[in-house]
């Protein structure tokens, strides 16, 4: 696509967009050169972007109201529900849910797990018929003002093959079935199905919401480490991730990992399926891994060195820096004041197109 040359005008906001999430404060809308659908989607497609995406602010996050995510206490669509008294309850598969208001989140009750044996978890599993967990051409409707066409709308498969194997079995026994050579076997089965399962739940979602990303949500690690190493990855989640992507990529949808923990150690496994960008947390060593596998990967990277306090000309060194180092990685300036957004996308407009 051809440079389009920065405007000052560009700086000048023609509306407010509202908080990602409810409480949140809204957010600047820009008269940009480009739509941020646009810009966005030349990132993940190798390209140089008219300036660094930046991580939420470029996209319309949408998981819909069906009983996996009401589970799962997490539903951003027209139809929004009170997660202090509606969230929770069974998922696809009858596994119950509890919403942690604390924790603003949902978990599995341990200590009775709903599959004790992963060898014969067909004993006690059922797939649903997605066409009737909810009535997908209304859904369609009720969204179709909701979603921003001007951005990428990215949904969500909340709960992906390892955080699945945990509601089924609890963390514990989930962890050792991925080792243990006598279970090894029933997980493989399980995950098989699952991505059969998940390849029919994405062509659900672009058959009637168009999104431009789909994600899938799975948790590898923790604050310190990764829950198990890259040789397990490759041997028991690996295959059946990259069947994932490959369900996505054939549809002509990115895919993005949302996996949180310091899984720096399992991006290579990433990588070879075919994930397009992963936002990891902050505690990973992003300077390493963009260095290594930045022209492999998009990764979603924390401006570091932001603070509340600063003068907004050291938040210009600090972003300056970060964009001359980093042009195909996303930028997030979470928690930094919101003058911070404005100088990333002005910064990287200059940059990105030679000024």
């Amino acid at each position: 696509m051809k440079r389009i040359p920065f405007d000052p005008k560009e700086l000048i906001p023609i509306g407010e967009e509202p908080g990602f999430m409810p409480g949140m404060p809204g957010r600047p809308i820009f008269p940009t050169p480009i739509t941020a659908k646009e810009n966005y989607l030349m990132l993940l497609s190798g390209e140089t972007p008219m300036w660094m995406p930046s991580g939420m602010s470029d996209s319309t996050m949408m998981t819909v109201k069906l009983a996996e995510n009401v589970a799962r206490g997490f539903v951003f669509e027209a139809a929004r529900i009170d997660n202090n008294t509606e969230a929770g309850g069974p998922d696809f598969f009858g596994v119950e849910w509890e919403y942690v208001p604390t924790v603003g989140g949902s978990m599995v009750r341990a200590g009775d797990p709903k599959v004790p044996d992963i060898t014969h978890w067909e004993d006690y599993i059922t797939f649903p018929n997605l066409d009737d967990v909810m009535d997908w051409e209304a859904c369609a409707e009720r969204n179709k003002d909701f979603v921003n066409p001007k951005k990428v709308l990215n949904i969500t498969i909340l709960t992906g093959l390892f955080e699945r194997l945990i509601s089924f079995m609890d963390f514990e026994n989930a962890a050792f079935a991925l080792v243990d050579e006598d279970e090894q076997e029933g997980v493989h089965r399980l995950f098989d199905k699952l991505a059969d399962f998940y390849d029919d739940y994405i062509d659900h979602y672009h058959r009637y919401l168009h999104p431009d990303v789909i994600t899938l949500h799975d948790d590898w690690g923790s604050q310190r480490a990764p829950f198990f190493s890259l040789s397990t990855v490759e041997e028991m989640i690996l295959p059946y991730l990259k069947r994932c992507v490959e369900s996505v990529h054939k549809r002509g949808m990115k895919f993005e990992l949302h996996s949180c923990g310091k899984n720096e150690m399992l991006v290579p496994a990433m990588i070879e399926a075919g994930v397009d960008t992963w936002s990891g947390q902050p505690m990973n060593d992003f300077e390493m891994l963009y260095e290594k596998y930045g022209d492999k990967i998009v990764l979603g990277m924390p401006i570091t060195g932001l603070s509340a306090d600063m003068e907004e000309s050291q938040m210009r060194d600090v972003i300056q820096a970060f964009v001359e180092k980093h042009p195909h990685a996303m930028g997030s300036a979470f928690g930094a004041p919101p003058q911070a957004t404005r100088l990333l996308y002005e910064i990287s407009r200059k940059v990105f197109c030679g000024e």
